[in-house]
């Protein structure tokens, strides 16, 4: 599953092919004084046919004129000589390439295509290990080598974190600003057009790396799914977040929407889920991935998702309470024996809320401030906290570092330091922040949302990943034996019965009891209700047969096998569906039902197998969950029955998925309290035309 990364980022000998003062931009040259500049920790050889001598080295005119076989090699010649430098360092035993050259099909106008595609063989035969290309290089940070075009990041601090990035400039961005903020760094790869190595095998390479703790990446495109998740699942085990801001829409596989489900569980929103499930941090933007990952520097994660907040400012109260709203985060409930304790150090103007404006005279005194804070990561009900740090000022005249590293010590909660907006991060900024020992973060909304990471995180931690169990083997369900099967699952649908003409739907109906409906039965049509293929509220024979004729009349007989004779029940409709997701694997789709799910998108999706919090947790999404608590006098929805029967369809659905790629129930319709649930409609969608 996984190409081999050492070769690249750790080779033991190298060439800068196309070197030259002002070739490439410059960029060769660069390269080789990034080198020098770090006392050549690798050695590495120039290539050039038209050179002889070049900053004081030798010129070789081709990889077989090197005195020996170099394992990687930086290529920076023009596009159209790419492929003939490859096959030479290939035939004379090269076993990795940085191409930085663009020019391979990539953009609208698709230019070097051909020679594109010459050039991805020749690298799949050679099994090459390539960064590129159009790529703008990697570090190597334990090496000492950095392999990226520009000399500002070679004073890179020596850290934890590795970043795979698909923009090679936003790499060089983003590492320089993330380095002011005090983090160090191990690894970094530009991945550009990934003809050979994909991001998938960069994330492989450092979840296993003891040099890297933690992972980011800027991520464009997914091109293997399976392999990515592989991956994200070793950085999980291993302890290492893996922080993403992930563009646009990835290249996963689509299938037909033959459902809602597979309608509205498509692309992102799966990628949310496998998320969720493989404890991926999802980064909005750039800069709160350098806010996140100062916070997972500290290796403590929440048991809990109850937020403290303590400020100097009622303003940043205000400010505090609109962040945790828009995140979703939980601001922490006092307990009256901490409030007390904290009654005895505040003046007697302040009051205690949680955000706590402190006010300016005790958040003035460090010490005594820091002992406020100390209160609330010592109350139970409290899971983390972030506290609004101050920096030194040059009028101060004792160190103060010393107090947070109290604060930290005393608690094994996280502690985040909290500045209200962005500010210079210069020398003295840094080298506190490295004395005080946590992080302090910018921004208000930054924090909220980095300290939610943190309690996504540990929740994912401790849920762990479920195994996904073998099917059936041999299933044998089928159309005829479908609603039985159910049914023996534990998922009631109304009495019903399948009629094959007006007449016989008539006299079913009769013995089930009026009101009913009817719906057509079809192999060519999966939507009835938008395709006009549904009767209700029938209250006699002559209704159901009249309907059934005009059913006939308006659809066409060639579109109908049949007529669904079905009791009426009245409740609230939700939607339940699974799929066979061809990337991530089983997908669950919980939202509120009818037709206008594809419009609404009210749902929220999981990948399976789910326990029942989780399923809770999924109806709790809903911008509509409160139609399930009895909205405006409405009897209360059996809601317990509806977690119990979506963990029944999951089961079956994970049973038969051999035969089955989705299955939607839509209505499944929730009765009062205590009265359970009924599956209306249900629509399965066969493997390999199964019916």
């Amino acid at each position: 599953m996984f190409r081999d990364v050492e070769p690249l980022l750790k080779p033991k000998s190298m060439a800068i092919v196309g070197a030259s003062e002002t070739g490439g931009e410059g960029w060769s040259r660069v390269l080789y004084q990034n080198l020098r500049d770090a006392g050549m920790p690798v050695k590495t050889y120039l290539i050039n046919p038209q050179r002889d001598e070049l900053w004081g080295e030798r010129v070789y005119p081709n990889f077989g004129a090197l005195p020996q076989s170099v394992e990687h090699a930086a290529v920076l010649v023009p596009a159209q000589f790419v492929n003939t430098v490859m096959r030479d360092g290939i035939a004379n035993g090269l076993r990795a390439a940085t191409i930085f050259s663009a020019g391979f099909g990539e953009g609208r106008k698709k230019i070097g295509a051909e020679r594109g595609e010459e050039l991805s063989g020749l690298i799949s035969d050679a099994k090459l290990s390539v960064c590129g290309p159009n790529c703008m290089g990697t570090f190597s940070l334990p090496q000492k080598i950095l392999q990226y075009p520009t000399s500002r990041l070679r004073n890179l601090k020596l850290g934890k974190v590795g970043g795979v990035f698909h923009s090679g400039g936003t790499l060089g961005y983003w590492f320089a600003r993330a380095a002011q903020r005090g983090l160090g760094f191990s690894y970094a790869v530009s991945c550009g057009n990934e003809f050979g190595l994909d991001c998938a095998d960069y994330i492989n390479f450092l979840a296993g790396d003891p040099d890297t703790e933690i992972i980011v990446g800027m991520l464009e495109s997914i091109r293997r799914p399976q392999a990515f998740i592989a991956a994200a699942e070793k950085a999980f085990r291993a302890e290492k977040p893996l922080i993403l801001v992930k563009l646009g829409r990835s290249e996963m596989g689509k299938e037909q929407a033959k459902t809602h489900t597979g309608a509205v569980a498509v692309d992102d929103d799966v990628f949310m889920a496998a998320c969720r499930r493989f404890g991926i941090t999802r980064a909005s933007n750039l800069d709160d991935m350098v806010e996140m990952c100062l916070a997972f520097q500290q290796k403590r994660y929440p048991t809990g998702n109850r937020l403290a907040v303590v400020t100097s400012s009622g303003g940043a109260v205000g400010l505090s309470i609109d962040a945790a709203e828009e995140e979703g985060a939980v601001l922490a409930a006092l307990s009256q024996d901490t409030i007390k304790k904290m009654e005895e150090i505040i003046p007697d103007d302040v009051d205690v809320h949680n955000p706590m404006d402190a006010g300016t005279r005790l958040a003035g005194n460090v010490e005594r401030f820091i002992n406020l804070c100390g209160l609330f990561a010592a109350d139970p009900g409290v899971d983390i906290v972030a506290l609004q740090g101050r920096l030194p000022l040059p009028t101060d005249s004792e160190e103060t570092h010393q107090h947070y590293i109290k604060l930290k010590n005393e608690t094994g909660k996280p502690v985040l330091g909290l500045v209200r907006m962005s500010e210079n991060a210069d020398d003295k900024y840094r080298i506190f922040q490295e004395a005080a020992q946590i992080p302090f973060l910018f921004g208000i909304p930054q924090t909220v949302r980095a300290a939610k990471a943190l309690i996504n995180y540990g929740e994912a931690r401790r849920r762990g990943i479920p195994e996904l169990f073998s099917p059936i083997p041999d299933s044998k369900l089928c159309n005829e034996n479908l609603s039985d099967s159910l049914s023996i699952a534990g998922i009631r649908t109304p009495n019903h019965a399948i009629a094959r003409s007006p007449e016989q739907a008539a006299d079913f109906a009769a013995g089930i009891g009026f009101p009913v409906a009817i719906k057509i039965t079809s192999d060519t049509i999966s939507h009835k209700t938008e395709a006009g293929g549904v009767r209700l509220g029938l209250k006699d024979r002559e209704a159901v047969k009249g309907q059934a004729e005009d059913l006939i009349e308006s659809i066409g007989k060639e579109n109908i096998s049949g007529f669904l004779v079905q009791e009426m029940v009245a409740g609230t409709e939700m939607l339940v569906g699974l799929r066979d997701d061809p990337d991530f694997g089983p997908l669950l789709v919980i939202g509120l039902g009818g037709v206008f799910v594809e419009i609404l998108k009210d749902v929220s999706l999981r990948l399976i197998p789910v326990d029942e919090p989780e399923v809770r947790a999924m109806l709790s999404e809903l911008r509509g969950s409160k139609i399930l608590d009895g909205f405006r006098g409405q009897p209360a929805p059996d809601v317990d029955a509806l977690v119990e029967n979506v963990m029944a369809l999951c089961g079956f659905f994970l049973d038969h998925r051999e035969v089955l790629s989705e299955i939607e129930i839509n209505p499944l319709m929730v009765l009062e309290r205590g009265k359970g649930v009924r599956a209306i409609d249900i629509r399965p969608v066969w493997k390999n035309n199964l019916t």
